[in-house]
């Protein structure tokens, strides 16, 4: 029955062996009959599971069809068309398998059969490597998307660009698409009546998507001092009920580690996330700070320092836990070419490659050295893990990190192999990074105001011209299934 299901897949994926071809590290898939970009078209209805895993899924079923082993945890999926639209240009990272339990994302997943692998268990869509295509009749192409420098912000846009707003860099919204493996579905109970709460989650109010009565979206709120990728902010408690906003680097925060197994609870700081009592038990949902974002303070929020006891207590203890879970991965870069094409254009292909190298060092800085992504195609996999104490066990000279400074990224080269802090499995964990970043030290007011409904006053957003607000009001009524 496996190898029927296997053999169903394979022929599904419409793609053979002259078809798939590797440059350097670089997986590329051809694609003549728009088959598998044909998934992110205007005219594919079928929207479960979304288009984009839809595409990420035919892609990585297509290069095992063309000689691609069965050897990652998992991908990030590009292609070269620019003929899809923004709306369908929608970075995702949607989990395969479970990444451990009592994360909040223990499944059930299930599309795993449709994945030619008993191994893959996270695929990213990163969208176009071009300029995506106008939404509208007569509209031009919209800017690149993905920056080609991996370090520099990335800046939302619906066909035009949204002056002024600027969010997370290329290579940080990589780590927020992966991390979505393991993160964000938090609760915790301070254990004061209310039970388990959720607003260290942003909330998402009424819409189609999140229901009549909204809900909690995969991210951290807008009032968590994430300093994450996963968002939230980085913020600074002024004394007297004020506190300042501000950007920041992003990294993988200590509670995030521990969901995805490579810190032990012990090593977890207490996370400050704050509550407006004028929308109690609710967090916020706005787009995320970049390290360049000015400051901005806000009062008549109350304090609460979210430990590492309330989420067990509203979640239950991961498992398997640090350093019993696994902490080094095998990811493949997959290009797919727009029909017609057979080859990557040169600055396409340059920019996929300037990820690849950058992903692995940013992902050993982000989890404070805990974590290894390996992105080699062929050549040795994952080391075998060597067993390691638990540094949380009693008497294992282990410390509760304070909020100090994290170490600055060292640019360090990309390591094709890594070491594992213990004894893996196949599932797929991730993690590891200092809680407190280095203060940014910048300051400015934030274009959108807490519930993205209309521009702040002033913010220099374009507010008093029309087709600025006609765009912006395009890009609001998108937010909420954008970069999920």
């Amino acid at each position: 029955m496996q190898r029927a299901l296997i053999a169903a897949v394979v022929m599904t994926s419409a793609v053979t062996l002259g078809q798939v071809s590797f440059n350097n590290d670089i997986v590329v898939v051809a694609d003549p009959s728009g088959t598998i970009n044909g998934a992110l078209g205007m005219g594919n209805m079928n929207i479960f599971p979304s288009k984009q895993e839809q595409f990420c899924r035919a892609a990585f079923n297509a290069a095992r069809a063309g000689g691609l082993g069965d050897n990652f945890d998992g991908i990030f999926s590009f292609t070269t068309s620019e003929a899809i639209t923004d709306l369908d240009n929608v970075w995702q990272g949607p989990p395969v398998r479970s990444g451990g339990a009592n994360i909040g994302r223990d499944g059930p997943f299930l599309f795993t059969s449709s994945y030619n692998s008993q191994k893959l268990s996270q695929c990213v869509f990163m969208g176009t490597l071009g300029r995506p295509a106008g939404f509208l009749p007569g509209f031009p192409a919209g800017p690149e998307s993905l920056p080609a420098d991996p370090e520099a912000a990335w800046a939302p846009s619906l066909g035009v660009p949204i002056p002024g707003v600027q969010s997370l860099s290329g290579i940080e919204m990589m780590g927020h698409e992966y991390g979505h493996h393991w993160l964000n579905a938090l609760e915790f109970d301070q254990a004061e009546g209310r039970g388990r709460m959720h607003f260290i989650r942003g909330f998402g109010g009424d819409n189609m998507e999140n229901g009549q009565m909204g809900s909690p979206n995969q991210h951290y709120s807008h009032l968590a001092d994430s300093r994450s990728v996963m968002y939230g902010e980085c913020i600074t408690d002024l004394g007297n009920g004020s506190f300042r906003f501000e950007g920041c680097a992003r990294k993988y925060s200590h509670l995030d580690q521990y969901l995805m197994g490579l810190r032990g609870a012990c090593e977890v700081a207490p996370m400050m996330v704050l509550e407006d009592h004028t929308n109690p038990g609710k967090g916020q949902d706005v787009i995320a700070m970049g390290r360049n974002s000015p400051a901005m303070t806000r009062s008549g929020l109350t304090r609460h320092d979210i430990t590492i006891e309330e989420v067990q207590r509203a979640m239950g203890v991961r498992s398997p836990k640090y350093p019993a879970a696994k902490s080094c991965w095998r990811v493949a870069f997959v290009v797919v070419l727009a029909p017609g094409q057979t080859a990557v254009p040169a600055a396409m292909l340059a920019k996929v490659e300037r990820y690849r190298q950058r992903w692995n060092q940013w992902f050993s800085f982000a989890t404070d050295g805990r974590g290894v992504m390996q992105t080699n195609v062929t050549g040795p996999g994952c080391p075998a893990p060597q067993p390691a104490a638990d540094p949380c066990e009693p008497d294992a000279g282990v410390t509760v990190p304070d909020a100090g400074e994290a170490e600055p990224d060292g640019g360090s080269t990309e390591a094709d192999g890594g070491q594992a802090a213990g004894p893996a499995e196949d599932g797929g964990e991730d993690g590891g990074v200092e809680q407190a970043f280095a203060d940014a030290g910048r300051t400015t007011s934030e274009c959108l105001n807490c519930d993205l409904t209309r521009v702040r006053d002033g913010c220099g957003c374009g507010a008093t011209d029309a087709f600025g607000v006609w765009a912006l009001g395009a890009l609001l009524a998108v937010w909420s299934r954008r970069r999920r």
